[in-house]
């Protein structure tokens, strides 16, 4: 395709950028290589991994109009049949100098660096799926230890928790699944004592998650979880479990700004055993450097909830696995094991013969916490009950102000209505942080009060004027200043120095002396930073839904702007509602219109990735 073509092809696109037409003239400058239909395909497929796929599928682009705009009156370009698309693609790929960086697998075109990053997290993940034998000595010691544990009365009920743990103990790779309030960091704990029963107190069990906040969430949850069972479980089990959970940046050891990791094939991770929270915000690319870290043999278990958003960058990896499961069946081996362990429980039902490899899977579904009204609405909205979930939350009043944050139910409220009772809101929400006589261990308590969340950083319902609005309210005086006293801060950038890391939460506070320092939750207590090296952080009264992911809040306002562009429209999806609803563990507050709702319910987040084919058809 000659340059001076381009201009006239890319005026009619809506939503491209320029580095999809950069991409595209990339591979598209001579011979078979020079056509329309090419050069359009690779604008496509570096479209698609903007938004989060790790390949162009070409049989949902067929005979379709894409980016098209009725607003901004571009008619977009039409996309021929399957056969004309794949022809293009085999023909230009055919070509020796593209064949190193672009791959068509069956109808899907990807460039080769995702190609390879989905093989070898199915090379790592398929080689996990046998299934290990125990010892009498083994089951001996499960035993004496499982009655402390669980429940061991026969029931007719299923026990998941139960099932979930005994089976990661027979696979080197488990996927535990669940909602908010079903038992995943009960069910951890329990894996985590259940390990060392069986294969010895040195065992070396590492824990891990995406986020500097999940990992401080997870160690404080299976810390307690920990010490909850200290009365009952022998001491010297329990202190031989440690509840230092990493950020997988810092495991691996990736810089800033970097891809590299320090942890790799020649230099593999020490751990037996690595389990990992918050499993559904890693992508494609992370997951790929993770597994390739791993040593032969070491068991991982990944952790989350498969509803929830997928990853930032592209990708979903625990989606495309989750999907491969058989809901509430084993394999002849698992279930044999379950029977020497866990007599009392119902048994499952056999898994196809076909489906032997992929009952690696474990959802837990009874939900022990997460209740209610909150429940309820949550439920709907995974299960496309708009309606339904929408005639569950009454319209939010005066009234419901007085005891705000001891709410148990979720509310509506019309975005006209909010602007006029938003200053008594912020009142509500955060007078506490101007209670200067507070200890910082009771501030920063007070900010797992109530969070703001809205899906988009700008316009009227985005976190950049929702913060200016709360400062505007409630620090007038000190809004113009960098730092504040009750100034709640999240860090955007890892710094290992200082061990803050990406999506760690705190605040300024004063110290005995008065002197400002920016605090922040650890395992122990609480830590000061000078705010002299305190890396980059923004302020976080309000904060987007992405970034809320493995944190939780009494309360939350979660704000449903109305979709002013199509790309607006595909964030607006499902998935967000779903995972900011769940942030809450008392009460929510729904700022926005009922359209504005239904439309989220009905997008659904559909990522394209050759994953759950690929690992399905090696395993089988």
């Amino acid at each position: 395709m000659k340059y001076n073509e381009i201009p006239t092809l890319t005026k009619e696109l809506a939503e491209i950028e320029s580095i999809d037409v950069y991409f595209a003239q990339q591979f598209c400058t001579s011979g078979r290589q020079n056509n329309e239909i090419w050069f359009m395909l690779l604008i496509a497929l570096s479209f698609v991994q903007r938004k989060g796929h790790t390949c162009l599928d070409l049989r949902f682009l067929a005979s379709q109009t894409l980016f098209d705009s009725e607003e901004e009156t571009l008619k977009g370009y039409a996309f021929g049949d399957l056969n004309t698309l794949l022809h293009a693609c085999t023909s230009a790929i055919s070509d020796h100098d593209l064949q190193s960086v672009m791959m068509l697998d069956d109808t899907r075109l990807f460039t080769r660096r995702y190609w390879k990053f989905e093989q070898q997290i199915c090379n790592a993940l398929a080689s996990r799926t046998h299934k290990n034998v125990l010892d009498d000595t083994q089951y001996q010691k499960l035993k004496s230890l499982w009655p402390l544990m669980f429940n061991t009365e026969r029931n007719k009920g299923q026990d998941w928790q139960q099932v979930a743990t005994a089976a990661a103990l027979v696979q080197n790779f488990t996927i535990i699944n669940g909602g908010p309030g079903t038992g995943k960091t009960y069910t951890v704990t329990r894996l985590l004592l259940a390990l060392k029963q069986c294969f010895g107190l040195d065992l070396n069990i590492q824990l891990a998650a995406p986020t500097g906040k999940a990992a401080q969430r997870m160690n404080e949850s299976v810390g307690a979880a920990l010490e909850k069972l200290r009365s009952t479980v022998d001491n010297n089990l329990i202190s031989s479990v440690s509840a230092d959970a990493l950020t997988l940046h810092r495991l691996l050891g990736i810089q800033r700004f970097g891809v590299q990791t320090l942890k790799g094939p020649d230099s593999p991770l020490p751990c037996d055993v690595l389990i990992v929270d918050e499993a559904s915000m890693i992508d494609t690319a992370l997951m790929a450097r993770l597994v390739r870290a791993l040593k032969p043999g070491c068991k991982l278990i990944l952790v989350g909830d498969a509803d929830q958003l997928p990853a930032v960058e592209s990708g979903s990896v625990l989606e495309s696995l989750i999907s491969l499961q058989k809901a509430g069946t084993a394999s002849e081996p698992v279930q044999q094991h379950l029977n020497k362990l866990c007599p009392h429980l119902p048994e499952l039902e056999s898994v196809d013969s076909q489906y032997v490899s992929l009952d690696f899977v474990r959802t837990l579904t009874i939900s022990q916490r997460f209740k209610g009204a909150l429940s309820r609405v949550a439920t709907c909205i995974k299960n496309d009950q708009a309606e339904q979930a929408w005639q569950g939350c009454p319209e939010f009043s005066d009234a419901d102000m007085t005891n705000f944050l001891h709410n148990e139910q979720t509310f509506t409220l019309p975005e006209s209505y909010f602007c006029e009772v938003s200053e008594k809101l912020i009142h509500a929400c955060f007078s506490s942080l101007k209670n200067i006589d507070q200890t910082p261990q009771q501030v920063l308590q007070v900010l797992t009060q109530c969070k703001w969340l809205t899906p988009v950083r700008k316009g009227p319902s985005g976190v950049d004027a929702l913060n200016q609005r709360v400062e505007k309210t409630l620090f007038q005086a000190a809004a113009n200043q960098e730092y504040y006293p009750g100034r709640p801060i999240m860090v955007v950038e890892n710094n290992y120095a200082q061990h803050l890391f990406n999506g760690d939460t705190g605040v300024i506070w004063p110290d005995s002396k008065g002197q400002l320092l920016a605090w922040f939750e650890t395992a122990d207590g609480v830590r000061a930073v000078s705010l002299s090296r305190l890396p980059k952080v923004e302020t976080v009264f309000a904060m987007t839904v992405h970034k809320s992911q493995g944190s939780e809040f009494s309360q939350v306002l979660i704000f449903l702007p109305e979709a002013t562009t199509s790309q607006m429209s595909s964030l607006l999806s499902r998935e967000l509602l779903y995972t900011g609803i769940t942030r809450a563990k008392r009460g929510c507050i729904l700022v926005g219109s009922k359209t504005s709702f239904e439309k989220m319910v009905a997008t659904q987040v559909q990522r394209h990735s050759g994953l759950a084919q690929l690992f399905h058809d090696f395993c089988n």
